[in-house]
């Protein structure tokens, strides 16, 4: 039972790194954000970014290229907890011998 309520937390972690990842290409890419698709993944990602700010720098400029940088610190934890609920659905998985 456990090992189930992991693997779909797990699956829910995966769906905000993808959405952060999605995040953090359209910021490289320089995306229209009037776009709705665009909007909608900053809507969603933002959600999940949002008590990461402050951290650190919010953003770092190199020439005429400004990256933002608490869209990684989020990535960053949420790819350690993803490692935690992985190694638990593992831990839970393996039945006992009696």
């Amino acid at each position: 039972m456990l090992s189930l309520l992991f693997k779909i937390l797990y699956a829910l972690d995966l769906l905000i790194e993808a959405s952060i990842v999605m995040r953090i290409i359209l910021l490289i890419l320089g995306a229209n954000q009037s776009n709705t698709f665009v909007s909608w993944i900053y809507d969603i990602s933002t959600m999940f970014i949002t008590p990461f700010e402050g951290i650190i720098a919010q953003s770092i400029q190199i020439d005429n290229f400004t990256m933002e940088l608490t869209p990684l610190v989020a990535l960053v934890f949420y790819i350690v907890i993803a490692f935690v609920l992985s190694e638990l659905v593992k831990a839970f998985s393996h039945r006992r011998l009696v």
